[in-house]
């Protein structure tokens, strides 16, 4: 784990409320990360967690996705941050829910909101080869306005047999031309694959989601010990 100053090569929306941050680690301190991944971005005091969105690449670049979080004092620090600065500091890398190795078995992601950015590392970092076995990207957004990376979910769908990409809106209320799956993306994401007895399971979205996940998951046949997750580390279950 190092701590990092990184220059700032590129600021751009994705959507209305979310940034595309690409940063570049120093030549002399480049540093090794996994595919799913964190890094720690430094405001005042502390540091504030953001996956990693590009899978490790040699030329040391980072790719990260920021979203304001209504009510958070952090969130409001990170966004003030952004407006002005030329360098982040980071800490890197951070946390143990990553893929070094496909799986030798059909793979299910399974994301809410940005988290959707975790998936897209270990995605990129996957189809560096074609597939052997199915990988399932499952991504829940509340409108379907938050679903800023779907044509390219849907291109890789359409040149890799085997992958497969599914997008949930959860408020459909809010989407009112929305025809694809409606609800919450890990209920959906259980009801349509049927027997996960033999999938590897990679979950990102809060503590609520992620546990309510894991149970119906295990419910319905997969062993406790095939989903990853950041949150197990973070917020264990008493």
């Amino acid at each position: 784990m190092a701590v990092l100053t990184c220059p700032i090569l590129e600021i751009s929306h994705l959507n209305r409320d979310t940034r595309r941050v690409l940063l570049r680690m120093p030549a002399q301190q480049i540093v090794d990360f996994k595919a799913g991944q964190y890094l720690e971005v430094m405001i005042p005091g502390k540091g504030c967690p953001f996956s990693i969105a590009n899978a490790p690449d040699p030329d040391g670049s980072l790719e990260l996705h920021i979203r304001p979080t209504p009510g958070s004092p952090d969130s409001v620090e990170i966004e003030k941050l952004l407006d002005n600065a030329i360098e982040l500091e980071i800490v890197i890398p951070k946390g143990d829910c990553f893929l070094e190795t496909a799986p030798k078995g059909p793979l299910a992601l399974i994301a809410a909101s940005t988290g959707i950015t975790q998936m897209k590392s270990i995605l990129e970092f996957l189809t560096r080869q074609p597939l052997a076995h199915p990988v399932y990207l499952y991504w829940g957004v509340l409108s379907a306005d938050d679903l800023y990376m779907s044509q390219q979910f849907q291109e890789l769908e359409s040149t890799e047999p085997n992958f497969h990409y599914v997008p949930v809106v959860s408020e459909p209320a809010t989407s009112p031309d929305w025809q694809g799956k409606t609800g919450l993306v890990g209920e959906v994401a259980l009801a349509d694959l049927g027997n996960v007895s033999d999938f590897t399971v990679v979950v990102s979205g809060g503590p609520a989601m992620v546990y309510a996940t894991l149970d119906a998951f295990v419910a319905q046949g997969m062993p406790e010990q095939n989903m990853l997750a950041d949150v197990f580390s973070y917020a264990p279950r008493k």
